[in-house]
């Protein structure tokens, strides 16, 4: 696909999000639903539930075969635009957000999935921080075992 066709599916994609937020405001609004008064705990399950599964859509196994089939075949135009989109956590995540407001507001049981996702959220970043400390720990271990040797073989 020529550069000029994927950038115009690319902004026209932007003006379907903007689309879909105004009916997610519409429909919100038509529920009773003021999204300005958003507590901070539905707030809190919202950012956290939106972080998972923008990495699981772009980063986990789970989804990798999408990603590639997506990927053989971006050279039509739309899919090349949800290639695009599915393979930036920026860009998806923006998407993915929407996505669990819908759920968490409007469906019925969504919010099930939305708590669901934002307890594996908790327990990825616990992970993710378990693994910088690992990382940080062996370092350490590491530069204190060359200065052991450096200072057991003087030059």
């Amino acid at each position: 696909m020529s550069e000029g066709k994927h950038q115009a599916w690319n902004f026209w994609s932007a003006f379907v999000f903007f689309g879909l937020v105004v009916l997610m405001g519409y429909l919100l609004e038509k529920k009773g639903i003021e999204i300005r008064e958003l507590a901070f705990k539905d707030a809190l399950v919202i950012i956290l539930a939106s972080y998972r599964m923008t990495r699981i859509l772009v980063f986990e196994k789970i989804f990798k075969y999408l990603r590639d089939v997506l990927k053989k075949r971006q050279d039509y135009y739309i899919i090349g635009t949800i290639h695009s989109i599915i393979t930036c956590p920026w860009c998806l995540g923006v998407w993915v957000t929407l996505l669990i407001i819908v759920f968490y507001y409007l469906v019925p049981y969504g919010d099930l999935l939305a708590y669901v996702l934002a307890l594996a959220g908790i327990a990825s970043l616990v992970i993710l921080f378990s693994n910088l400390v690992h990382m940080w720990t062996e370092h350490k271990q590491r530069i204190h075992q060359q200065e052991k040797c450096a200072d057991q073989n003087p030059k």
